[in-house]
C-alpha cells in the first residue's frame, strides 16, 4: 500500500531528552534509595513513566502506592530541565524538512504526557509541524502496544499500513511493527549494532543520515 503518512516519536528521536529522563528519575527515586545504572535504565526506554515506575518499584520492592506522586514529580522535573537546557537531536530539523517536502501527512505519537509534548513543541517552535499529536498518557497500554500509533493514524485519516514511523527505542519499533507500519529506527549509538533492530525497514546512525532517495524508496 502506498505510504501517505509519516509519524514521529519525540523523546530520544527529535529531542535529546533521554538524559533528562534518566537524571529526573535518579533525582526523584533517590529518596527510596533506588539507583538505576545507565545500561539497566536503557531496558525501559520508550515506556511510559507509570510503567517505568511499576517495573523498577517491583525490582526494588518499593510500595506502588507511591507511583502517582512520583510520576508527576518526574514529569515536572523533565519539563523544567527541558525548558532550561533542552535541545533537538542532530538531524531532527533536517529530517522534518525532508518529510515536509513530500505530500505526506505528518503526525507525532509519543509515550510522554501531553504536558511535556506541548512544552517541547512550544520551546522548539514545532507547534505547526504536526497535523496531529497523540499521547499514550491515558491509554490502557503504552508502547510496545501499538495503540498510540494507530490512534495517530486514525486522527490523520490514514490506514496504519499507509504509515511510516520514525523511532529510536526498541519498544517503539515493536509498536510500529505491531501496527503494521513501516519503521525507520535511529538507535542510541551504544546499541546500534544489536541484532534486534533488523526488523526495522531502515536503521540510521543519525537523522542526519536520512537521504531523500532512501526515504522515497520506502514510500513506494
Amino acid at each position: 500500500m502506498k505510504t501517505t503518512t509519516a509519524i514521529f516519536d519525540m523523546d530520544g528521536l527529535l529531542i535529546d531528552s533521554e538524559p533528562l529522563w534518566h537524571a529526573a528519575a535518579q533525582q526523584c527515586l533517590s529518596k527510596f534509595n533506588m539507583v538505576i545504572e545507565e545500561h539497566e535504565y536503557a531496558k525501559t526506554t520508550g515506556l511510559r513513566t507509570k510503567e517505568f515506575l511499576q517495573h523498577w518499584f517491583n525490582v526494588f520492592a518499593v510500595d506502588p502506592a507511591n507511583i502517582p506522586a512520583v510520576e508527576r514529580e518526574i514529569t515536572d522535573c523533565v519539563i523544567a530541565m527541558f525548558n532550561e537546557k533542552g535541545k533537538m537531536m542532530n538531524g531532527a530539523l533536517e529530517a522534518l524538512e525532508l518529510v515536509k517536502k513530500t505530500s505526506l501527512k505528518i503526525g507525532l505519537a509519543s509515550s510522554s504526557p501531553l504536558a511535556l509534548i506541548q512544552a517541547v513543541l512550544q520551546k522548539t517552535n514545532m507547534e505547526g509541524v504536526f497535523s496531529v499529536v497523540a499521547s499514550a498518557e491515558h491509554l490502557p497500554f503504552g508502547k510496545p502496544h501499538p495503540q498510540v500509533f494507530i490512534n495517530c493514524a486514525i486522527e490523520l485519516g490514514s490506514h496504519p499500513t499507509e504509515c511510516i514511523c520514525f523511532e529510536d527505542s526498541f519498544n517503539g519499533l515493536l509498536a510500529a511493527k505491531a501496527a503494521r507500519m513501516k519503521c525507520i529506527v535511529v538507535p542510541h549509538p551504544d546499541h546500534f549494532h544489536q541484532s534486534h533492530w533488523s526488523i526495522a525497514d531502515l536503521r540510521l546512525d543519525s537523522l542526519l543520515s536520512l537521504k531523500a532517495n532512501e526515504f522515497n524508496q520506502l514510500m513506494a
